[in-house]
C-alpha cells in the first residue's frame, strides 16, 4: 500500500522540519483553501528551516491502518531526505509520527507530538465513533457540529463552535468524504502503548490539560514511558488552542535547536 510522493507543501530554506498535519475533509474543499490552511498550520515554525508538510494520500482502502499511512509517510520522508529529519505531527497527524517513530526509527532525528498521543481518550474515541456515523448517515454539518463541539476547553467555547459547524456556509466536512471516514476508523484501532519504550528519536509532547480527544493522563503517561521524551503541558487549553498557544512555537523551536 505505498503510493508515490504525497501531497505537500514545501516553505522556507534551511535545515528539514516535516509536519504531519492533523484530520482535514477534502471533498468540497477548494484546494486554495487547504494550501493556505496548510501554511497556517506551519507558519510559525519556517525560521531558518525547509518545513515540509505532507498530506496523506487521497482514495485510501476500506480498512487502511495508521500503520499503513505511516509506511506511506515513510517512503515519501525516506525518498526525499538522505539524512533522518525532525519530524512534527498534530493531532491524528502526531498518531501517524509516532507509528512513524516506532516503525522508522532511522528516518527520525527528533519527534513532536502536538495535542496527540499514544491512543485516542476514551472520550475522544466515543466522539470520533459519534462523528463517523453521522458522516455515515449524511449528516455533515452534525458531524462538523460533534467534532468542533469538543475541540475546545469549556463549555461555552464548545458550544459555540458546534452551532458555528451548524451554521457555516460550507461544512468543515465534506459529505461522503471516505478519506476522512477510512482515518477516523483507523484512528479508532490505534493503541501504541506497548511500543512506547521503543521510541528512540527524542520527543517533545505539548498537549493541553483539558484536550477532549487525548487527555492530560494520555499526555502525561506518553512521557514517562518514552525513554527520552518531556511534556510540556499547558494549564486549561484545549485540543484546538494548544497548536494555537503563542508558546508553542518557542517550545519546539528550543527542542529542536538544542545541542
Amino acid at each position: 500500500m505505498v503510493s508515490g510522493e504525497l501531497p505537500q507543501l514545501r516553505k522556507g530554506a534551511g535545515a528539514p522540519l516535516v509536519v504531519v498535519p492533523g484530520l482535514s475533509g477534502r471533498a468540497g474543499t477548494p484546494a486554495a483553501l487547504r494550501t493556505w490552511m496548510k501554511h497556517e498550520e506551519i507558519a510559525d515554525f519556517i525560521g531558518d528551516r525547509t518545513v515540509v508538510s505532507i498530506d496523506r494520500r487521497y482514495n485510501l482502502e476500506a480498512g487502511t491502518s495508521i500503520a499503513d499511512i505511516a509506511r506511506e509517510y515513510a517512503h515519501t520522508i525516506g525518498s526525499q531526505f538522505d539524512e533522518p529529519v525532525d519530524i512534527m505531527g498534530i493531532s491524528t497527524g502526531g498518531t501517524i509520527a509516532l507509528q512513524l517513530a516506532a516503525d522508522h526509527p532511522e528516518l527520525l532525528r527528533r519527534l513532536v507530538l502536538v495535542s496527540s498521543a499514544h491512543r485516542l481518550s476514551d472520550r475522544g474515541r466515543a466522539t470520533q465513533r459519534s462523528v463517523a456515523e453521522l458522516l455515515r448517515a449524511g449528516h455533515d454539518r452534525r458531524a462538523a457540529a460533534m467534532f468542533l463541539g469538543n475541540t475546545g476547553a469549556s463549555q461555552l467555547g464548545n458550544a459555540l463552535r458546534s452551532v458555528a459547524g451548524l451554521l457555516a456556509p460550507r461544512s468543515v466536512v465534506g459529505r461522503g468524504d471516505l478519506d476522512l471516514l477510512i482515518t477516523l476508523d483507523a484512528e479508532d484501532g490505534f493503541d501504541l502503548d506497548a511500543r512506547l519504550e521503543t521510541i528512540a528519536a527524542r520527543t517533545l509532547i505539548a498537549g493541553g490539560q483539558r484536550d477532549r480527544f487525548y487527555s492530560a493522563e494520555l499526555f502525561e503517561h506518553a512521557s514517562r514511558r518514552i525513554p527520552n521524551a518531556r511534556l510540556a503541558l499547558y494549564p486549561g487549553a484545549g485540543h484546538l488552542s494548544t497548536s494555537r498557544n503563542p508558546r508553542l512555537a518557542r517550545e519546539i523551536l528550543r527542542f529542536l535547536d538544542a545541542a
